[in-house]
């Protein structure tokens, strides 16, 4: 949780603790409300991720020199390292970055807004793309308005320019909306639920939904492999196992017991 150095390397760490003890449960979740920890496990995602990263770099330096080391994660340092702009506007201000809800503290319009089905995530990340976003939405006037011209006036002005972005949303619908954007070369997307995201025809032709048997659940559907390598790709091989399905072949083709030993094993109820 806390790494093997430091004051706290002997306690212990849970996903949930370490979000709010990284700081990432401050600037989530809605200005008048209280922190959110993220939708999923970031916390031991991230870990994961720097640990493999770190053994990858490790690897690589024993090809060079022939020495190995220790790769040292901790959850506390790999959510850290995730704040990277709310970190840098602590370190240029002195003063801790707020909760925005799905507003972004730097760019405007960047978050999402209600369209008359359901919810848009707009990111008008320029000035260019504001003055093209108000001439798909009918803003046109607002575009030379001297409260929004740049993406300073538009976040000094955030509380007068949303409901204006906000009211244009509701007039269409959330796939007349990404048509026009994109047509626009808007970056857009609606927020999807999960049953469009893992339906989605672009994640099926990039193979990240697989169906597998399973020997007690039947057909299940995983997850792909989002790393796509051109000459050694990874593939999903086979559902999780079920408990004690490997265990024989773990100790004898990977551990070289003989099959008695095995057999003398499960008789003593040791596996």
């Amino acid at each position: 949780g806390f790494g093997h150095t430091g004051p706290l390397r002997e306690r212990a760490g849970y996903d949930a603790v370490l979000q709010g003890e990284a700081g990432i449960m401050s600037v989530t979740g809605p200005a008048d409300g209280p922190g959110y920890k993220v939708g999923v496990a970031i916390a031991d995602l991230a870990a994961g991720l720097f640990a493999a990263q770190g053994t990858l770099l490790a690897l690589y330096e024993r090809e060079r020199s022939g020495r190995g080391q220790h790769v040292d994660i901790a959850m506390l340092d790999s959510v850290a390292a995730l704040l990277t702009y709310q970190a840098g506007i602590y370190f240029t201000t002195g003063a801790p970055p707020s909760r925005l809800g799905n507003a972004h503290p730097t760019v405007a319009p960047y978050e999402t807004f209600q369209a008359s089905d359901g919810d848009i995530v707009l990111a008008a990340g320029n000035d260019e793309l504001w003055r093209r976003f108000c001439r798909v939405a009918g803003l046109d006037a607002y575009a030379a308005d001297p409260r929004f011209v740049t993406n300073g006036d538009r976040v000094r002005n955030y509380e007068a320019l949303r409901p204006i972005v906000a009211e244009a949303f509701r007039r269409r619908t959330r796939a007349e909306w990404i048509g026009l954007l994109n047509e626009a070369g808007i970056p857009a997307g609606p927020v999807r639920d999960l049953h469009e995201v893992l339906t989605d025809p672009q994640l099926l032709a990039r193979e990240m939904v697989h169906t597998l048997p399973h020997t007690a659940a039947g057909p299940v559907r995983m997850l792909g492999i989002p790393v796509k390598l051109s000459d050694t790709p990874g593939a999903v091989r086979a559902a999780p196992p079920a408990l004690g399905e490997h265990t024989e072949a773990v100790l004898t083709r990977d551990l070289g017991l003989a099959a008695a030993d095995v057999a003398a094993l499960r008789a003593a109820g040791v596996v």
